[in-house]
């Protein structure tokens, strides 16, 4: 725990003294300061655009980052020499983004309540199973390319095909905060389990299914490449 502990804080200081991290950092506020100005927004319409639509590209770079310390000048080949587990190398990357992009998204969300309310508590929870289907495209699409480039695109693409492609989604949409029943069902006002909200469930355990799936298949991957 010890060691984890110092990885950690040596993560954090990286991403502190990076003009990236910065530029990421602002990105949220930013877009939520804008919105909010506008006064042309309901609390539904802004909480999708933040948590479904802002937050999911800014949890891309955030794991782009953490894995193209490493990935990108290939000095995880150099860690792999040393008796030390490669899935554990890897779920430390991603509990480290994870941490960062947690924390800020919790900043954000403080900041929004006072005004909104725990709706948007509630919406932060109601979206992790995305993040976590973000998370298994960027660490499989890095698996494959040995670099952070790979899961860049990877994670790129599937938030074009969430915020483009809902259409041909259907029942499987990302974006689902802004519409009147998801609204109610996330707010607590309809039955968690009630028939009508099977598809909601079904939707949100297609998404943590899917980022289990392919972070899975990226560590046996990457395991195997690297043995």
């Amino acid at each position: 725990m010890n060691g984890l502990r110092i990885r950690l804080k040596l993560i954090l200081k990286l991403w502190l003294r990076s003009i990236y991290a910065i530029v990421t950092m602002l990105f949220i506020p930013i877009a939520a300061y804008i919105i909010y100005s506008s006064q042309s927004y309901t609390i539904e319409d802004l909480t999708s655009v933040i948590y479904e639509r802002a937050a999911p590209l800014w949890l891309i770079f955030i794991l782009q980052w953490c894995f193209s310390v490493d990935f990108d000048s290939k000095f995880y080949l150099q860690v792999m020499t040393y008796p030390f587990s490669r899935w554990k190398f890897t779920m430390e990357r991603i509990l480290f983004a994870a941490v960062i992009f947690i924390g800020l998204l919790s900043v954000v969300t403080l900041v929004l309540t006072p005004t909104m309310g725990v709706f948007v508590w509630k919406s932060l929870v109601f979206t992790v199973p995305v993040y976590m289907a973000i998370i298994g495209f960027v660490v499989a699409g890095t698996m494959i390319g040995a670099h952070s480039v790979g899961g860049l695109l990877a994670g790129i693409l599937f938030w074009m095909c969430s915020e483009f492609g809902g259409i041909f989604l259907g029942d499987l949409n990302v974006i689902l905060i802004k519409y009147g029943s998801v609204y109610t069902f996330v707010h607590g006002e309809s039955g968690f389990f009630a028939i009508e909200n099977h598809w909601i469930l079904y939707n949100r355990l297609f998404y943590i299914g899917i980022g289990g799936l392919l972070t899975g298949l990226a560590l046996l991957q990457y395991t195997r490449k690297t043995a």
